[in-house]
């Protein structure tokens, strides 16, 4: 092949060119920290990026979920606890209310400590979070309890909106969420509320087959709430490995993606000096090889 000025020009302004492309591009690398920046960069680094950013949110998305049901099951276990204890606390009454050698004070005093025990249990079942009642069930957008006119304490929430929440991780159905039939109302449809009234009234009047009877449902409704207790403390042991584990993929989907798409700045600044280097000795060699022009005479 015959070799010509305007070949040997040709040739030796597009290796500048080249030149002048790596230069830019490493400095791009440099600017941005980032080896790809286009899919036009390295098509195939381009998308394992995508799909790890793609990752990466969706680890977020399950975190975010697993710290909710984590607020609501720690509500869950303290609020179950406590209920307990004042479940607890509601058999001594009805124990010391079975004495048939009391006196009318005491009775009453009985009677009393008991009512204001049932306004407690409703404040404990209208718990909510962030204005979401977490014993309502489907219906957590409105109280649970309520006390009318008389006294008289109903519960709100429909048997259908008896529905547990839960969460979805990674294919894995969590379920956790607990409502007031699980934890103040009896196999066969007693609420707690009612149940109690019932022993403030049968301790005044010093009926003590009813006393019994309603001494038999508070032990039934007490053993609901510790089974509950028990799935709540199982629940929290799942949601705790399973954040755990979204953490250690969000420390090995980062980490991947640092190495995909980070650059190595050491490098990158080594390899910037030597292609400065070869752009100075290219436009050296070119200003020999490309002849002179009309206008480099003049």
């Amino acid at each position: 092949m015959r070799i010509t000025e305007n070949l040997l020009s040709s040739r030796t302004l597009n290796d500048i060119q080249d030149v002048l492309r790596k230069y830019s591009d490493l400095n791009s690398q440099l600017t941005s920290g980032k080896k790809v920046r286009y899919p036009s960069d390295n098509a195939a680094v381009a998308t394992r990026i995508s799909n790890l950013d793609s990752r990466l949110r969706e680890i977020e998305r399950y975190k975010t979920n697993v710290e909710t049901a984590q607020n609501y099951v720690n509500m869950y276990d303290t609020a179950l606890q406590e209920v307990s204890s004042i479940y607890l606390r509601v058999k001594e009454l009805a124990v010391r209310g079975a004495n048939d050698t009391l006196t009318k004070e005491d009775k009453v005093a009985i009677s009393e400590e008991l009512n204001k025990i049932n306004t407690q249990l409703v404040s404990i079942a209208n718990t909510e979070i962030s204005g979401n009642y977490v014993f309502g069930g489907a219906k957590n957008n409105q109280k649970v309890v309520e006390i009318d006119s008389e006294g008289n304490f109903k519960i709100i929430m429909p048997p259908e909106a008896n529905i547990r929440q839960k969460i979805s991780v990674g294919g894995q159905d969590i379920e956790y969420g607990k409502t007031v039939y699980d934890a103040f109302v009896t196999d066969y449809g007693a609420s707690i509320f009612a149940i109690v009234k019932r022993l403030s009234n049968a301790i005044e009047a010093g009926d003590y087959t009813s006393l019994q009877s309603e001494m038999e449902n508070v032990e039934e409704i007490q053993n609901n709430v510790l089974k509950n207790l028990t799935e709540v403390g199982a629940t929290q042991r799942v949601l705790e490995m399973t954040s755990n584990r979204m953490e250690e993929f969000k420390s090995f989907s980062t980490e991947f993606l640092s190495n995909e798409a980070d650059a190595d700045m050491a490098q990158v600044v080594m390899e910037l000096a030597t292609q400065q280097n070869v752009l100075q000795a290219a436009l050296k060699a070119a200003g020999n090889i490309i002849p002179p022009t009309l206008a480099d005479f003049l």
